[in-house]
């Protein structure tokens, strides 16, 4: 209304109040009014969610209403009043949320459906899904899952999971505010909401990321903590009694509470937003004292069965809640109000309710136009952002012009520079010219050429002095990251305390994540910094990648040794779920580790790893196949994409990637002999690195040769290390077949009854690398056959593989394995593998004895595992010479 003009400065003083104190009291009127209008919706809303939320689990007949209903009205206050978002744009500056007590996802999709999230599109959270909650196919799965559901910002089920990946989102922001922000162009500010629940605060990985986010100063990061004192066994005092408030003060948190949690009114969730956003130096934990199943009556709210399950009360809350006599029946002066506005609702549906309580999956149509009002607003605020965006590149594109392309090309899905590949090409030029010049030729003829092979995995240093040898997987795994770190500005990560032993920290190239005051005497300190210290926190590393990956614009890798993968692997198949292109990068991958013993030679995470969908596990087995390994990881960033697409095409495009590697020398003791370099080899799975002919001088191609001499008697398949074992073991029984074949020739008088030139070993043998199964087996049926010859069944398969046990799957691609039989041993690596049977002698014995028993079956692939101790391939307790 319009204010009265001010009294003359000659007029009454008395006047004057008077005056005053009346617009002052019409103010407080219109103000009490409309808090009271807003109250009134807010309850409604709750209603309507928590109402929506049983209808799901009850058409189910399975979930989780507990949280549901208790958080409500932290719900309602969030997507109604505090979130920026948008239902129609992946906006990069919306804020997130993240549902850590991930089994209540049904709260979460009611909120998707209430806010529009997608509507009218194909990925539309309709109240069709709603009523499809929990059923096979569907978009609303028992746990929210990334690309299912549009909105869903990561996977979550896991109790910590969530909570991890929100620190990950928060390391993400400060990011990309610090290298993309200027003034008055705040292109990335935007907040992280959390809700968490007991056990995601009993979990260790929330411990773990707590931790740390407290140390990085995390400030834009919120979690509210659902504090309701009740897990699926019964109260938290039976197993949970710790002071949560005062572990985060600890940890270096804002504290702060809301003492009753199941108010309405979402003006108190708001001033506690406030009051974290009001500090700027650490992330806030809001603990809100709530009771589980609020709402669903005595005998249910407040105690553990609420947790899980529908409701068998489910038409008395409805009633409770939904019609004007069950609200007139409530003590509360805000329901009777209410009752008015449902009488209203029901006569508006003209016929299609029973007239007295409204149906089931039934939206209030002034709950829906608040929620789809406050999604409008959101959608306002993405193209403002755009337009933002567009004038930023406009307003540096002279001044700053790498910075600007980056940008938008990072908003486009490509996050590498154009040029990525020249640096791999050159370090793979230089690498390939020192080892090439010194490798031997290992020739498949008896008779050797008159230059001798040299010793294997001997070569001449540049000097030309006598003793260099390969450089260590992990050496070369770390100058290859390092090309790729020094160009391309999206990459960021870090490693679990052990870069030094892993390699992957570069401090003149990436600086150091973390704020100016945590980084005294280090340069480069600051949110700007690429490399993450993530600490001795293996599982909050890998959880927080994955919250990085789902923010977007930013390529995350995580290393650490092998073995304390395991510590996280819930994060990494949270990550296969999800199709979150990471890197991980495994090292000290087998007993080549050495002293450290069994502890930390990780002979069963391999066939762990090999058995996670969506995961590609690549084991190179010299500098080539590992270029060829990053290319992997490379090419899915490498053009441009659509960041706002949820589900990605078959065959997937997008996938994490582990690259596992060894401690000591990489390499092959000689030069390959066939056609496809490793490089491109890895990128095929598995392919032919020596195969069993030469190619004779006046032949240019292996296709001119006799097909004959193309099908060996052997074939060897190895990743890793263990080609380079595969070929000494070749080179061995090379000698051994050429010896036999003398025995025989001198055991004769008359002419050698054997279908063999004198020149001409008995044996014929082909070595395979196989570095990746899972690339492998997406290569056509032609290409596979070509490299096993599964179809000949006169050909004998031996896999042989250190870094993995007996009965894991090694039967697919041949019909016997050399593996370990048991958990390996502390000592030097050479003697470890010696005693353990991993040296060429004890493999070419094993392999000898087994050609020479062919003659009774050979088995095909397949047909049955690695029987254990009664195998030849197990026997621990036999020496393999007594073959």
């Amino acid at each position: 209304s319009r204010l009265p003009a001010l009294p003359n400065r000659s007029c009454d003083r008395g006047v004057f109040d008077q005056m005053a104190a009346t617009e002052a009291a019409d103010l407080s009127k219109l103000k009490a009014a409309s808090m009271e209008e807003d109250l009134l919706l807010d309850t409604l809303s709750i209603y309507t969610i928590r109402l929506l939320s049983a209808d799901m689990v009850d058409k189910a007949s399975s979930g989780h209403l507990g949280t549901p209903f208790g958080c409500a009205p932290l719900a309602n206050a969030l997507w109604g009043k505090i979130m920026r978002f948008s239902p129609f744009q992946r906006w990069l500056n919306r804020d997130r949320f993240v549902l850590s007590a991930g089994h209540a996802s049904a709260l979460l999709y009611v909120m998707l459906h209430l806010t529009g999230n997608g509507l009218g599109g194909p990925y539309e959270v309709s109240m069709e899904r709603l009523q499809q909650f929990r059923q096979a196919g569907s978009s609303t799965p028992g746990h929210p899952e990334f690309r299912m559901t549009s909105g869903v910002e990561v996977t979550t089920g896991p109790l910590g999971q969530g909570f991890a990946n929100a620190v990950g989102m928060a390391i993400a922001e400060a990011h990309l505010a610090a290298r993309f922000n200027k003034e008055g162009f705040p292109l990335f500010d935007n907040y992280t909401f959390v809700l968490a629940g007991d056990g995601c605060l009993m979990e260790g990985v929330c411990s773990e990321a707590a931790s740390l986010a407290g140390h990085l100063k995390l400030h834009k990061l919120i979690v509210f903590y659902d504090d309701n004192k009740v897990t699926i066994d019964g109260g938290t005092n039976l197993a949970f009694s710790e002071d949560t408030a005062q572990i985060f003060a600890a940890k270096g948190w804002n504290v702060l509470h809301i003492p009753n949690g199941d108010l309405h009114d979402s003006a108190v969730y708001e001033k506690a937003v406030a009051e974290a956003k009001s500090q700027t130096e650490k992330p806030s934990i809001i603990i809100m004292r709530t009771t589980i199943g609020c709402g669903s009556g005595s005998g249910i709210e407040g105690k553990a069965k609420a947790h899980g399950g529908k409701f068998s009360n489910i038409e008395e809350i409805r009633a409770n809640c939904f019609s004007p006599e069950g609200l007139r029946k409530s003590k509360n002066p805000v329901d009777h109000r209410l009752a008015e506005v449902i009488e209203a609702e029901l006569g508006s549906l003209n016929g299609s309710g029973n007239g007295k309580v409204l149906p089931k999956f039934y939206v209030p149509k002034a709950v829906l136009k608040k929620f789809r009002l406050r999604g409008d607003h959101g959608d306002e605020l993405a193209c403002e952002w755009n337009r933002m965006i567009a004038k930023y590149c406009r307003t540096f594109r002279e001044s700053d012009p790498t910075l600007v392309q980056d940008l938008e090309d990072r908003m486009r899905g490509k996050y590498l520079m154009d040029d990525w590949r020249v640096s791999l090409d050159e370090y793979l030029k230089k690498e390939t010219k020192l080892l090439d010049a010194k490798l031997g030729t290992l020739l498949n003829m008896a008779e050797p050429r008159q230059e001798e092979p040299r010793p294997p995995f001997k070569r001449l240093k540049s000097d030309g002095a006598i003793g260099f040898k390969n450089k260590a997987g992990r050496i070369y795994a770390s100058e290859v990251l390092r090309c790729l770190v020094q160009h391309n500005p999206a990459i960021i990560g870090g490693a679990a305390d052990v870069a030094s032993s892993c390699g992957s920290h570069f401090p003149d190239l990436q600086g150091h994540f973390l704020p100016p005051s945590r980084g005294q005497g280090l340069n480069d300190a600051s949110y700007a910094g690429r490399y993450i210290h993530f600490g001795v926190r293996e599982h909050a590393m890998l959880s927080i990648l994955n919250g990085i990956c789902s923010y977007s614009l930013m390529i995350p890798y995580g290393a650490t040794f092998t073995v304390f993968f395991q510590y996280g692997l819930p994060a990494i198949r949270m990550a296969a779920i999800s199709k979150f292109p990471i890197f991980y990068i495994g090292t000290h991958d087998s007993i080549d580790l050495g002293e450290d013993g069994p502890t930390h030679q990780p002979v069963e995470v391999l066939p762990q790893l090999r058995a996670m969908p969506n995961l590609l596990v690549i084991r190179p087995a010299d500098v080539n196949e590992t270029v060829g390994a990053f290319e992997v990881m490379a090419e899915q960033y490498a053009s441009f994409r659509d960041i706002s697409q949820y589900v990605d095409p078959k065959p997937l495009s997008r996938r994490p990637i582990f690259l596992m590697t060894c401690r000591g020398e990489l390499g092959l003791p000689y030069k390959t002999n066939a056609g496809l370099s490793g490089r491109e080899g890895v990128k095929r799975g598995a392919y032919v690195v020596h195969d069993c002919f030469d190619i004779p001088s006046g032949c240019s191609v292996a296709s001119q040769l006799p097909t004959g001499s193309k099908v060996p008697d052997i074939i060897l398949i190895g990743s890793g290390q263990d080609v380079g074992l595969c070929m000494q073991t070749k080179e061995l029984l090379l000698k051994w077949s050429s010896a036999f074949y003398e025995q025989l020739h001198n055991s004769f008088d008359g002419p050698i009854p054997l279908p063999i030139s004198v020149n001409q070993p008995c044996l014929k043998i082909r070595i395979v690398s196989m570095p990746c199964w899972e690339l492998f087996d997406e290569q056509d049926q032609e290409y596979q056959e070509s490299v096993l010859l599964s179809n000949y069944t006169d050909v004998l398969s031996i896999y042989v593989e250190k870094a993995a046990t007996k009965n894991t799957g090694h039967d697919k691609y041949a019909q016997y394995s050399v593996l370990m039989p048991s958990f390996g041993l502390s000592g030097k690596s050479a003697d470890v593998e010696r005693k353990l049977e991993f040296t060429a002698d004890f493999v070419a014995s094993k392999v000898w004895a087994a050609w020479l028993e062919r003659g009774r079956h050979v088995p095909q692939a397949a047909d049955t595992g690695d029987r254990g101790f009664s195998t030849w391939v197990s026997r621990m307790h036999r020496r393999a010479g007594g073959n």
